[in-house]
């Protein structure tokens, strides 16, 4: 066995264990927790024998069995890519919604006014920006 696979297969276990930590400590939910098992058993499978990729790339066509491990790499970060994506435009939303209440249930006094605009300082005030239409109106 060659460094590089006893050191993936380090990782790979540690990864592993850290997985099970999270599932004890339920961070992490039943489908994850399926889900990282698979790609760090996957990790392990192919540090320990590497032919395994080649035995699934050449019925599909794909000359080099490390090939298809990196094609399949890029899949797998587009998607967590895109979940993470998913992820933060609902926490966005759900964010606005929460302020959006808060703004609501209690709007800003003039002493919150003030505090806001002492801690912003050199960020001009929203008034700033705030104009009246004549005031711009070119005269002839």
């Amino acid at each position: 066995m060659e460094i590089v696979q006893i050191l993936i297969l380090v990782f790979a276990l540690f990864a592993l264990s850290r997985l099970i930590l999270r599932v004890k400590d339920r961070v992490v939910s039943g489908a994850q927790f399926l889900f990282w098992t698979t790609i760090w058993v996957m990790v392990i499978i192919i540090s320990i024998i590497p032919n395994f990729t080649s035995a699934i790339s050449q019925p599909l066509g794909i000359k080099r069995g490390m090939d298809i491990a990196i094609y399949a790499s890029i899949v797998l970060i587009f998607y967590l890519i895109f979940r993470m994506y998913v992820k933060i435009d609902e926490t966005n939303r759900n964010l606005t919604k929460i302020v959006r209440n808060l703004a609501k249930e209690k709007p800003l006094n003039k002493k919150s006014e003030k505090h806001f605009s002492t801690v912003n300082k050199g960020v001009p005030h929203v008034s700033h920006f705030i104009h009246d239409n004549n005031k711009n109106k070119v005269r002839k």
